[in-house]
Formats: C-alpha cells, structure tokens, sequence
C-alpha cells in the first residue's frame, strides 16, 4: 500500500528539488515527491491519504552523537538537573529524598545530571553531605558530563576508596586538604564505584532503550548513533539493542562500540569480522558504526586537556590515555579497517587526535575513510586548517553553550568561552558540520539544538561570538543531510528524494520563517519508513 502524505510545506534537503507540497511513500521508501499532481500521476493501484494541513516537513532529526542506554537508564533515576530546579545541594538531596521514597526496592540511592557549576561556591556534593541524608545506604551521583560524580561514605567503602588508595590511570580520586577523599572522583576513578554497583540485567536494559526511544520519538528523532557501545559490556548491549528492535523500537541506531574494551589495541578485531558475527541477520534498524575512543574529559569537571590552563586555578585538564597508547588504539582501528570517533574537547586533546590520524594514515595508508572528532570545541584557525586538510569530521553540540555556557565562563572566562563551538568557521572552511546532543548530557531535542546553534546564547542569557551562529538551514541540515554523512548513511537518509528512506518529522511552524516560527516551533508527527511512529491523534 502506497501512502501519500499531501498539503504539506515540505523542505527536503535535496538541492536539484528544495521545496514540494507532497510525498508518496510505499515499502518504507519515497516513491514519488513534487507537487500533488505529479505524485498522483506517479502512484497506482489503492494508496492511502494523510493530510498534514499544511505544516512544515522535512527529514527526519539524526542525533548522531548521544547515549541511548544510558539516557533510558538515567530516566530512572534522580533528576538532578538545574532543568529539575536543582541548584544547589539541599535541593539534591530533597530530589535524591523523594526518588528513594519512590523507589524503596533499590540497593542504591542513585541520580544523575547535577551541575555543580550552578550551585554556591561551584563546588560539587561531598561524601559528608550525601551522608547527612543517606548514612546508611549507598549513593552515587552522576555529574551532568558523566565525567564525574559524587559517592557517599558507604559506596566509597564498598569500592574500598580509602586515603591510601592511588588514582587510577586517566582519573582522580579528590581529596581534601588531609589527604582524605571528598567522595568526588573524575574520569576512569568513577569505575571504581560503577564495578561494585548492581548491573543493569538485559531486561532492564531493553526496557531502557525502549523508554528512551519513546522520548526522542516524540523529538522528531528517526535515526541516532549510541557514541559508546560497552558501557556495561560490548555483546549484551548490541543484543539488547537488537532485541529492542525487533519488538517494536523503530529509531535507526548505529552503534560505537568503545575500543578500550577490549582491553588492549592488539586485541581490536577486524571490523568486518566482528560485524559478521554481532550482526549478521539481525534487524536492518540496528547498524555498526565507527570505533569510539575518548582523549581527554570535560568542561564542565575542568578536565578537558587544554594548552592554556582554566582561568579558576583548576589546571589545563588530563588526557585519558597516554599519547602513544592512543595512537596505537588509532592505528589499530585503521589496520582493522574502522573509522575512528575520537572524543576531544579541549584543544590539547583535539591536536593530540589529529596527530594520532595522521601517524595512522602514514602508517596504514586508507582511502575513504570517515573519521570523526567529537565534540572538538576548542578550535584555532590552524586546527581547523588540520580537519580540512586530513578530511576529519567535526560533530558538533550546540546544545552545550545553551545548557552549560555559563559553566565554560567559570572554567575559561568570558573571552576564550565565547568562541567554543566554531560551526560558522567549519563551514566556512568546507567541511560539513554535523550535529548532534551528546544526550543524556543534555536533554537533546533537536529543535532545541537548532536554536541553540542559531542563537548561541547561555541559560543566563550570554551571548557568545555572533560571528559563529549558524543559520537556521545550516541548523537544520546539521540535524539530517550532514549527520547522515557523518555515519556514512548519506545514500539512504538525510534528504527527501525519490529511493531513499521515508523517515520525515511534521513540524507546528515553518523553521526557516522567522524567529518566532523557529521558537514556537513543536514536533507534531514522526514518521519512519513511512510509517506514523508518533503523533496520529496531533494529525486529526
């Protein structure tokens, strides 16, 4: 059965074919687009009709860079969030207080996405506050990067964190001035406390992809990338999220499984090889993507490995690996035929990749290859320069001057914070600038990160370098054609035009029409493969 959605103001990416009022849809592909006209002229046989009254279409949101189990796993738990009205620490520990009277059955009193950066003194929870409500329970609190968190006495004891116990390897464990820990651990010092909570059964964790799809479906989200496949272990996770998948989840997802998982870059297996037997005959909506590796940590934990140190007295950030077993991680993936994402905020971190890409290529000369940068915030003309000339792929999250601005002017001053973010350089170099949430850090609508990338302005109003602002357009095809490309599904998504994927979200006013249009603006119906996944009843 052919399905023609008609009455519609439909933008499709495609530039030989912008604009069209129709689109006719059979088999999950568009078959015919144009005018009404000339799509019924294309379509025979019996075909169903959906008028979308003539709101605003266009491809399908991809947020090519987030967390998909951990965002359904961190709807269960505490909303710490400054979103959440939690700003400083009694309003954590109320939220913390009232999810465990919520939750009585769990071992663990546990939340997530606090922001010390907007609480008195910018200081995040001690061990001894969490005490002073939970003396008796385990508690572990995740800090909006998820590159830190807090833990209580309890925890710290069951992880055997003790004064004499060393930081590990990419992390700290803060102590006061004593020597005492805080219960404050960054980086790889948060395994110490995850190894000794209850894992997340499968059940669970299908269950969490399914509740989270159900929010991004109502985002407009049709397709996204789960950035570090092995948060818990490699196998089960792409298990669960085919599982998902075949009972009923309809978002496309491609996986990046973490490369440090497996626990040395001798041991990185052939890309081809591990496709064959993860995903072989399993369901067409779960894919494989690039291999994912972190080089240094955040901002917003003061981290991010820096070539300047931050203006708070915090230092210039820490990487994660050691350059060369970084780069050997690097060469191994490219031997092994992966494209490569590499987590790198600060600047020192980004330089550190693109070195580590290109000692790769000279090594293990490929063609073709798609790597990518995540994130890459702190950008010279020089490095920008590098992602040209290395054809690296910058992904981008506007969201973050939007969400947490004002923390990057506590950590970099107003100056250097202003110009994090280049998208309107990137552009204007040439590359595409793909973008996308990095969710649950954020809480990732893409509608939100199109306004985000437009305006550029913090939660207290800030605004940063104008000069940076996206368009609208640029925006939007961030969010579709050039997120596509950046998984290397450009051939079937992105755009809307004749054999490639049905996938579209109905919008309530036209983006591209005014500022008031684009901030009013609401998801009324996502489609995928054709099919009306979310938003019948908003259609009527």
């Amino acid at each position: 059965m052919t399905t023609i959605y008609h009455n519609a103001n439909i933008v499709t990416m495609n530039p030989t074919q912008p604009y069209a009022s129709a689109i006719a849809v059979a088999n999950g592909l568009v078959v015919a687009i144009g005018a009404l006209d000339v799509v019924n002229a294309s379509v025979s046989g019996p075909s169903e009709r959906v008028d979308l009254g003539g709101r605003f279409v266009c491809p399908g949101f991809n947020d090519c860079h987030m967390h998909v189990l951990p965002y359904g796993l961190d709807l269960s738990q505490a909303n710490l969030s400054p979103s959440a009205g939690v700003t400083s620490v009694p309003e954590l520990l109320v939220a913390l207080k009232v999810w465990s009277e919520e939750n009585p059955s769990s071992e663990w009193i546990l939340g997530s996405r606090y922001d010390q950066n907007t609480f008195p003194g910018v200081l995040h929870p001690t061990r001894q506050e969490l005490d002073s409500a939970f003396p008796s329970d385990p508690v572990y609190v995740m800090q909006t990067s998820k590159h830190g968190g807090t833990a209580n006495s309890v925890a710290l004891k069951l992880a055997g964190i003790t004064r004499d116990t060393p930081d590990p390897d990419g992390g700290e464990i803060v102590r006061n001035a004593n020597g005492e820990p805080t219960g404050v651990l960054l980086e790889s010092a948060i395994g110490l406390v995850y190894n000794v909570m209850p894992r997340p059964d499968r059940i669970r964790m299908i269950a969490a992809i399914h509740k989270a799809q159900k929010v991004m479906l109502e985002a407009g989200i049709t397709s996204a990338s789960d950035m570090n496949t092995g948060w818990f272990e490699i196998a089960t996770e792409i298990d669960c999220y085919q599982q998902a998948a075949k009972e009923g989840a309809p978002i496309r997802m491609t996986l990046f499984p973490h490369l440090p998982e497996f626990r040395s870059p001798e041991n990185v297996p052939d890309r081809n090889v591990f496709k064959e037997h993860y995903f072989a005959g399993g369901p067409p909506q779960v894919r494989l993507g690039s291999g994912k590796l972190f080089s240094d940590g955040a901002l917003t934990v003061r981290t991010a490995a820096l070539r300047e140190p931050y203006v708070d007295g915090s230092g210039s950030g820490m990487l994660l690996h050691e350059p060369d077993e970084l780069f050997a991680y690097i060469e191994a993936a490219q031997r092994g035929g992966w494209n490569i994402a590499v987590h790198a905020i600060g600047d020192r971190a980004t330089e550190l990749v693109l070195d580590g890409y290109a000692a790769a290529q000279k090594s293990v000369p490929r063609y073709n290859t798609r790597h990518r940068i995540e994130h890459a915030m702190i950008l010279d003309d020089e490095l920008i320069h590098r992602f040209v000339e290395q054809k690296v792929v910058p992904v981008i999250q506007p969201e973050f001057v939007a969400r947490l601005g004002d923390a990057y002017i506590l950590g970099l001053g107003f100056e250097r914070a202003s110009k994090l973010n280049r998208t309107a350089s990137l552009l204007k170099a040439g590359l595409p600038v793909p973008l996308s949430s990095d969710c649950p850090i954020v809480p990732g609508a893409p509608l939100d990160g199109i306004r985000a990338a437009y305006y550029r302005t913090t939660r207290n109003g800030t605004q940063f370098d104008q000069t940076e602002c996206m368009s609208v357009e640029d925006a939007l095809r961030g969010y579709t054609e050039w997120a596509a490309y950046s998984v290397c599904d450009e051939q079937a998504s992105g755009m809307l035009k004749q054999g490639m994927r049905a996938d579209m979200v109905v919008l309530s006013h036209d983006i591209l029409n005014s500022d008031d249009d684009l901030n009013a603006a609401k998801v009324v119906a996502t489609i995928i493969s054709g099919e009306l996944v979310f938003g019948k009843d908003n259609l009527g």
